[in-house]
């Protein structure tokens, strides 16, 4: 007790220092906080973005259809595994969909696509598809000749809403089939897969087109939340035949957005230990400093009888002090400054097109995740409580009549 007396009194004697330090503990775990906070709504973004726009967060095919997307290869008893689906716990929709290859093109221009047939009043219940529409019009469910074409696509067709352009693929027969469409709208995802490569008509149509006589080649899920999936993929797999059918969850849909969220996570971790390493130097100077200008005093407390590991504990309980004052500035710094930015958001509109390639969106929406908080707290106490032992032991080891000289 009486060396946390002296540890307070110590640290009020040069409240200029104190307070330095003080901040630079605060700053650097206010720091630490944004950046987990950062990294952890981009990728939540990225996961959240494919799900949405793409994948569900489950889809089911025929076994190997979605390595082949062979035509034929369509979904056994799709409508009562739908019926049976939409029935299940957590989850909110279920739709189906039709997949093929196919060429797309006008009188000048075509480009190779992967054309997808929607129901488009379910499509909507499981991806947010329709909120991407920059131009025209959604498709709706009597719109057999109506086609939805990315900006990108568009682009490299020359071609704008009200157009006309010809889809040529093939049939489940084996032959050549071919409609002409016209575009109902354009649509701007954000990402360079949808926007470049993918068309949308509707099921129906898709299913004329290809002659799959109302069977489908997929059927998408949309849960609750991302954590009731290993729950509902357990619920399945005791009824479904994984002989027959793949039940392939988001991230096997699309496995790059994982490593996309580990390389960015490997980024933040090489940029926190950069700041660490700034913290640690920064508070063993001013420890450093407290010591060689208490000299006399620490030879002097020595000489009368104080023991080297009572002075060591001495510097330990004034470096802890700080700490502890510098983590709660750190801890209401960070949370406030990552909840701000968590409903206004950051914007990167100039890095649209770079991040058109990994799902990531232009505004980012920090949040806190509180094992993260947790970890770098920890990791901070661990970091400034080792670098405060050298300049404990220099005090400590002290020889009292040099010092009490040299002061």
């Amino acid at each position: 007790m009486l060396l946390f007396k002296l540890a307070f009194l110590n640290i009020g004697r040069n409240p200029r220092r104190s307070v330095i330090t003080v901040l630079a503990v605060a700053v650097g775990l206010g720091a630490l906080i944004f950046l987990w906070g950062f990294s952890d709504g981009t990728t939540d973004q990225m996961r959240e973005n494919v799900i949405q726009l793409v994948t569900g967060h489950a889809q089911i095919h025929a076994k190997d259809f979605e390595k082949k997307l062979t035509i034929e290869n369509t979904v056994p008893e799709h409508r009562s595994l739908v019926k049976r689906l939409s029935g299940m716990k957590n989850v909110v929709a279920v739709t189906e969909r039709a997949k093929c290859e196919a060429l797309v093109g006008t009188s000048e221009n075509s480009r190779g696509i992967l054309l997808v047939g929607i129901d488009p009043v379910r499509e909507v219940k499981v991806t947010r598809l329709l909120n991407y529409v920059t131009r025209g019009k959604f498709l709706m469910p009597d719109d057999k000749r109506g086609i939805l074409l990315g900006n990108r696509l568009a682009e490299r067709l020359e071609v704008d809403t009200g157009d006309k352009i010809v889809v040529m693929t093939q049939a489940m027969d084996g032959t050549l089939a071919g409609f002409a469409y016209h575009i109902k709208g354009i649509l701007h995802t954000g990402s360079q897969s949808l926007d470049e490569m993918s068309a949308y008509i509707t099921l129906d149509s898709a299913q004329e087109l290809l002659g799959l006589e109302g069977e489908v080649h997929e059927i998408v899920v949309r849960l609750k939340e991302r954590k009731a999936l290993p729950a509902f993929l357990a619920s399945v797999k005791s009824f479904l035949d994984l002989k027959v059918y793949e039940l392939m969850t988001w991230d096997q849909v699309v496995p790059e957005v994982e490593q996309w969220a580990a390389w960015g996570e490997a980024i933040i971790r090489t940029i926190l230990v950069a700041v660490m390493f700034v913290i640690g130097v920064g508070i063993m100077n001013t420890v450093l400093m407290s010591v060689f200008e208490r000299t006399k005093e620490f030879g002097v407390m020595i000489a009368i009888g104080t023991s080297p590991i009572q002075v060591m504990k001495l510097i330990f309980f004034e470096t802890f002090v700080l700490e502890f004052f510098g983590m709660i500035l750190g801890i209401i710094g960070g949370y406030a400054v990552t909840g701000y930015f968590g409903k206004v958001g950051i914007a990167f509109p100039e890095l649209e097109r770079a991040f058109s390639k990994s799902y990531m969106s232009t505004v980012t929406y920090t949040q806190v995740t509180p094992a993260h908080v947790i970890q770098s707290i920890i990791i901070l106490f661990i970091l400034t409580s080792f670098i405060s032992l050298y300049p404990a032991w220099k005090a400590g080891h002290t020889e009292p009549i040099k010092a009490i000289y040299k002061g």
